[in-house]
């Protein structure tokens, strides 16, 4: 971000490319975690992931405020990035 010398295009491509890593990152968690479990737990996981995704999406929705000029397109963008590599490593931790 401190390369993107405050241009809104710039600052959204650094997050792009962060949330695209951390995104890898989560569905490798995800998939290493489903192989250890029992089908039963397979399902509460899946469940538990879709509701999650709902969740993510629709409060980083909430941050792409209107009127909020271009910043607050840069701040729902920043939640879906932090969310994902948060979830990300709470997948890792329930291993």
């Amino acid at each position: 971000m401190d390369k993107s010398g405050g241009v809104t295009a710039e600052m959204h491509a650094c997050i792009s490319a962060e949330h695209t890593r951390q995104d890898q990152q989560l569905n490798r968690n995800y998939k290493a975690l489903m192989a250890e479990l029992t089908p039963a737990r397979k399902k509460q996981l899946q469940a538990a992931q879709r509701r999650w995704l709902q969740y993510r999406d629709a409060n980083c929705h909430f941050y792409a405020d209107p009127d909020g000029g271009t910043l607050a397109g840069i701040a729902a963008a920043d939640c879906v990035l932090q969310m994902t590599a948060n979830r990300a490593r709470e997948l890792i931790d329930l291993r």
